[in-house]
């Protein structure tokens, strides 16, 4: 009875980050919803993900725990791969606006000050936004920065952006990365909580 009684315990452990209650995370609380490959024509992206990768869709449902608006720090959202030792940061995250389908984004921030016109409006500087995705390096494990042309390929303008800040209360939130084709297995956290131990569907 007691080893019956162990092993439930283990699957009902195992399978807690799949089917899953609400894990709080500094002021919010999340809860994982799914992770498949994403669709090109099926949702839009702010970056593409390179021809040799593949996009990863990540979304979870997430709330205030005052139950009214906080700041959020989207940049404390991160995957990691123990196949391929890395941490990555996410190409681009995305909320719904109230209650629909309709998902925006969060601005994008660098760490200098762009002087072009056209680079201007697509990342700003704020240096007084941390770019709190360093806080929580893996020993170990590689931190995979997108590096972003945001010019032409005769006129480059790389820049490896991080999110800005923004008063959320309750939504869904995605998560878009560009892994190996052959990643399945990996998990994200956010900050130092672990959020989702999961794998891609087919």
């Amino acid at each position: 009875m007691k080893k019956a009684l162990f092993l439930f315990s283990i699957l009902m452990l195992s399978g807690s980050l799949y089917c899953q209650d609400y894990i709080p995370a500094d002021n919010f609380k999340f809860k994982f919803l799914k992770a498949n490959k994403a669709r090109g024509g099926t949702y839009y992206y702010t970056i593409k993900a390179s021809k040799e990768d593949k996009k990863i869709q990540v979304r979870f449902k997430m709330k205030s725990i005052s139950g009214g608006k906080e700041d959020f720090d989207p940049n404390k959202f991160y995957l990691v791969s123990d196949e391929y030792k890395v941490r990555m940061r996410p190409l681009d995250i995305r909320h719904n606006y109230a209650t629909g389908w309709i998902f925006i984004g969060f601005d994008h921030l660098t760490d200098f000050q762009p002087t072009d016109k056209k680079l201007k409006e697509w990342i700003c500087y704020k240096p007084e936004v941390r770019d709190t995705f360093r806080d929580y390096k893996i020993e170990g494990y590689e931190d995979v920065y997108p590096s972003i042309n945001f010019g032409t390929k005769r006129k480059p303008k790389v820049a490896s952006p991080y999110f800005d800040l923004r008063e959320l209360k309750s939504c869904k939130v995605d998560l878009y990365f560009s892994a190996p084709k052959s990643m399945k297995k990996f998990r994200i956290y956010y900050g130092e909580k672990l959020l989702a131990d999961t794998a891609i569907k087919k």
